[in-house]
Parts: C-alpha cells; sequence; structure tokens
C-alpha cells in the first residue's frame, strides 16, 4: 500500500555485527553488504506524522518507529548499479494496534518495545533485550565519507511474506543527513555489535512509501 507522511526528528545508528549473527533471517534472495567481513547494520529512530495511505488520504496517523535495518547489496536489482537497499530485520513501535496492522501489509518484523529517553539518551527496552544509545549534538563531526555514501543512498526496503520477497522504493525530494557524535552505545541484540557512525536529519522530510513489488 502507498503512503505519504513526514519524517520528524530522523536518527540513524550505524554498526556492524559478525555475518552470523544475521545470515539465519536473510532471504537467499538477497546478498549482505559487507565490509571486512561484516554486516552493517543502520538503525533508524524517527517520528512519522501525517502517514496517510494513497487510497484512504482523508486517514492521518503517525508513531515513532526504530528499526534495525540490515544494509544490502543490491547493486544487480537496481538501474543505478549500486547497493541501494536494506533488510529489516526487526522493526518495533509503542503501539501494539499499528504493529499489528504493518505486519497485515507486510512482514517488517514489528513488535511492541519500551522506550526511555532523558535529555538525548535512549533506551529501546524489550523483553530482557536493550538498545541504548546517547548522541553529542554540540560536538563539530568530520564526515566518515564511505560511511555516508552507503547510508545516504538508501532508498529501496525489502521485506518478506509467506515465502515471497518484497521491494518498497522511497521517494523523497531530498536526504540531509549529517553526522553526529554517539559518545554511548550498546545493546544486546546482537553480541558483535560494533558502532561505526551515527547520523541525523535537521527539518522535515516529505516522503512517499510506494506500492511493494514483489521480486520474481
Amino acid at each position: 500500500m502507498k503512503f505519504t507522511g513526514e519524517l520528524h526528528n530522523v536518527k540513524l545508528i550505524n554498526f556492524s555485527v559478525n555475518l552470523e549473527e544475521v545470515l539465519p533471517f536473510v532471504p537467499k534472495q538477497l546478498k549482505i553488504l559487507q565490509e571486512n567481513g561484516k554486516a552493517i547494520i543502520s538503525m533508524v529512530d524517527v517520528q512519522l506524522k501525517n502517514m496517510s495511505p494513497k487510497v484512504l488520504p482523508f486517514i492521518k496517523f503517525g508513531y515513532r518507529h526504530m528499526a534495525f535495518r540490515l544494509l544490502i547489496d543490491d547493486s544487480g536489482m537496481n538501474s543505478e548499479h549500486e547497493p541501494k537497499g536494506v533488510f529489516f530485520l526487526k522493526s518495533f513501535s509503542e503501539n501494539s494496534i499499528l504493529n499489528k496492522l504493518g505486519n497485515l501489509m507486510a512482514d517488517y518484523q514489528l513488535s511492541k518495545v519500551k522506550v526511555e529517553e532523558y535529555f538525548d539518551a535512549f533506551s529501546l527496552k524489550q523483553e530482557g533485550n536493550y538498545v541504548d544509545y546517547a548522541l553529542d549534538p554540540y560536538t563539530t563531526l568530520e564526515e566518515s565519507e564511505e560511511l555516508y555514501k552507503k547510508i545516504h543512498r538508501i532508498d529501496r526496503a525489502y521485506a518478506t511474506k509467506d515465502e515471497d520477497v518484497f521491494v518498497t522504493e522511497i521517494a523523497r525530494k531530498n536526504w540531509p543527513i549529517t553526522p553526529i557524535k554517539c559518545y554511548h552505545f550498546a545493546t544486546n541484540f546482537f553480541k558483535s555489535a560494533k558502532l561505526l557512525g551515527a547520523f541525523k536529519v535537521d527539518g522535515v522530510i516529505d516522503y512517499t512509501w510506494q506500492d511493494a513489488k514483489r521480486i520474481v
């Protein structure tokens, strides 16, 4: 289903993990993007607002969305011949009803979590698992060019439903990600997680979540 909406307060926390931690969850049709033999996960933390399905434009809703997005090497599956995709390993929100509805449309692995914040410190908790990160918006960082390129070009998401794999293209006019200092990062969702860097997006981003297409 096609959606339009706004992205507010976007944070992207990027970390590497050992391949064996993610391989069992990735469909055989998809190839994991590797860097030095490691997989890369870009955790998104975003407030979605004014979300509206194309078929019911008078309906508006919003929620805070968090997700572990595994970078995929789909360079042979798009016209630009660059890795531009992510596979949703897990997605989270604090709204059980929205989670159920989202999983009916496509299996983005939505589940409920508890979120705690204190100034620039964040904590996501779920049944003994956690992700903690803390940001310093006052320190100027030099941009990591390679990491920036990998994260900035993402514009399509892959998901599974039954035995099929679907791709959804994300249309947006701009994607002004800038580096931000992450001075604390910890998680037990992945044993081998190692922080690579973080980005933020200032301002509001209008975007369109296109209809999902099945990969043949």
